[in-house]
């Protein structure tokens, strides 16, 4: 009689366990659970608009805008890509196309060669996109600048976009800028692999002193903004005849 009743003690005790969820941990749905919610916290974190404010569903077609520099920071590799992928957030100071009506601005940036250039200098003209609310860096645009005597933003003798084939008739030129602080350049620029290459800087636009270049020439950010407008930016058909195109 004892063998009987301890062998149904037994049964009982592993249903109620199993009931209890006690060996849920065997069942082929329990790893199909785990293996869903893994794969969505993993595509979540692979996605790097999950990472940068969204503005409510905006969809500005182009914001143009001088920012200085909050923080340019690496989001987590997505598996496949060709770019890197950074976070920028930036205080906005002046505005120069476009609207927004926020004083800061968080977007993200894809470059093919590892950290953003312009993440080097405090304050840039910038050019950025929005698609479903979330702005994007115009891939490799942007204008370092800096303040003049006057109280403007302006750059220095913008030379790639001077030489697009669009700008070939284009009636700016470049003028003497009287900066705050004299802007000087490096003559020398240490690669990523270690390479030290020597730089160049086209006279007069430039003046070469011994430790480096000084920005003589330049274009303040209204004008830096139209050499882009009708160079690289018709080039991506973002612009046509000087006028937004409807759709990017």
């Amino acid at each position: 009689m004892i063998p009987y009743i301890y062998i149904a003690t037994f049964l009982l005790t592993f249903l109620l366990e199993s009931c209890n969820g006690q060996v849920d941990h065997d069942s082929p749905n329990s790893s199909l659970q785990d293996s869903l919610t893994q794969s969505k916290e993993t595509s979540v974190k692979n996605n790097p608009v999950d990472y940068v404010k969204n503005y409510n569903g905006e969809d500005n077609q182009l914001f143009v805008f001088v920012g200085h520099k909050i923080l340019v920071e690496n989001l987590p590799y997505k598996e496949g890509s060709m770019d890197e992928g950074f976070k920028a957030k930036y205080k906005i100071l002046q505005k120069v196309f476009g609207n927004f009506s926020q004083d800061t601005i968080e977007f993200v940036v894809y470059d093919h060669y590892g950290i953003p250039a312009f993440s080097k200098f405090e304050d840039v003209l910038l050019f950025v996109s929005a698609d479903s609310g979330t702005y994007f860096h115009q891939k490799y645009m942007y204008n370092d600048v800096y303040k003049t005597k006057d109280g403007r933003w302006a750059g220095s003798y913008a030379i790639k976009d001077y030489k697009h084939g669009n700008n070939k008739k284009i009636k700016i030129k470049p003028i003497k800028i009287g900066f705050q602080i004299p802007v000087i350049y490096p003559l020398k620029e240490i690669r990523g692999n270690g390479d030290t290459i020597q730089l160049s800087y086209p006279k007069p636009y430039f003046k070469t002193i011994d430790n480096g270049a000084i920005v003589v020439y330049g274009n303040y950010v209204e004008e830096l903004f139209i050499l882009k407008r009708d160079g690289f930016l018709t080039a991506r058909n973002i612009f046509h005849n000087g006028e937004l195109r409807s759709n990017r």
